[in-house]
């Protein structure tokens, strides 16, 4: 009933597996990055970036000109400095 398989259906099937298998390497590596990089930021001091469902709008920015950091427009606060304008 299923007879012999040729050799160009098991190259198929063999590629099929390996586009598989290293796809979801792929993608463990790229959870795994995304783990790391938010265990960095929250040892830096910095909280780690969160993302609100539902929530497709950017955030407006701008620039402090002492610190040059970036912070939100709407609700832009003192960095600490003596010179900070917010």
């Amino acid at each position: 009933m299923f007879g012999i398989p040729s050799i160009g259906k098991l190259m198929v099937l063999a590629a099929v597996l390996a586009v598989v298998w290293y796809g979801f390497k792929f993608l463990g590596r790229v959870k795994e990055a995304r783990s790391n990089e938010a265990k960095l930021r929250e040892s830096a001091g910095r909280p780690a970036a969160k993302r609100r469902p539902g929530s497709g709008a950017a955030l407006e920015t701008v620039q402090c000109p002492v610190c040059e950091a970036y912070l939100p427009s709407n609700g832009a606060s003192n960095c600490g400095r003596a010179d900070c304008p917010y």
